[in-house]
């Protein structure tokens, strides 16, 4: 309990059928919900960006709400947020961005040499063997096009997915996604067994943190959904699976009997 306390690492695996061998061990690190601004401590965010640095990953991706409600926290954003260091990091925005400024948080995110994907695809090249990369923008104020984000993405690539609202899984899953990668709920930040999730649901948050898998058209979808860095409302995590965290997710092949499963 207490105030705020370094971001934990957590690694784990996620099983892709069909991975192209040379992304067997590619290290993708996860930072979401940082929050700039008066609750989250410069500290706390520069323990978050050391701990990703001293991943080593392949990629660094950042999955929205970088600031809270004032616009002066745009300029604090690109100060604090910097430093992050892989051969890429992409970002898209979260729901905050656009309360506050969302074309403001983008330069904010440019200026440090981040790229920020919206509706868009990019082919990252890891390990010498493309990997699509999709950002799906926020889909809690309407700048979400699924259309636009696959389009003309090789259904045959490994596709991971960026979007800041994991609600929006299912739908994503539909397309065609290996993995997604989302933040948003904070893990309920407050919780109180028995009583967040009934919340969070009748709310429509269906996924609070951790994985969730969707099957669609013989391709199984993977969703994790972290915690993320920062803070809202009030300085204080408390309760399980709350606690602020930078993510690391290891590629792998799936295993022989998941792709027979998959395959039903």
């Amino acid at each position: 309990m207490g105030g705020p306390v370094r971001p934990r690492v957590v690694h784990h695996e996620v099983r892709i059928a069909n991975l192209d061998p040379r992304h067997d061990g590619v290290k993708i690190a996860q930072l979401s919900d940082i929050h700039v601004g008066d609750l989250t401590p410069a500290a706390h965010i520069r323990a978050a960006i050391d701990a990703a640095n001293e991943q080593n990953p392949d990629l660094i991706v950042l999955t929205g709400d970088y600031v809270c409600w004032k616009r002066s926290e745009v300029a604090l954003a690109a100060q604090q947020l910097g430093g992050l260091r892989a051969p890429r990091v992409l970002a898209v925005l979260g729901n905050h961005d656009y309360f506050v400024w969302g074309a403001g948080v983008t330069s904010a995110l440019e200026r440090n040499g981040y790229e920020v994907l919206r509706n868009q695809t990019t082919i990252a090249h890891v390990r010498g063997a493309p990997l699509a990369m999709i950002g799906v923008d926020d889909p809690i104020t309407r700048h979400h096009d699924l259309d636009a984000s696959f389009a003309g993405t090789p259904s045959t690539m490994t596709r991971v997915v960026l979007c800041h609202s994991p609600d929006h899984a299912p739908e994503i899953s539909r397309r065609g996604a290996d993995l997604v990668m989302s933040g948003h709920t904070h893990g309920g930040q407050m919780f109180v067994k028995g009583i967040t999730d009934r919340l969070m649901r009748r709310a429509g948050l269906n996924y609070r943190r951790g994985f969730f898998e969707f099957t669609e058209a013989e391709r199984k979808t993977t969703l994790y959904v972290t915690p993320g860095v920062g803070f809202s409302g009030v300085t204080r995590r408390f309760g399980e699976g709350t606690h602020a965290e930078v993510a690391v997710l290891t590629l792998r092949p799936a295993l022989r009997e998941q792709v027979r499963a998959a395959a039903g």
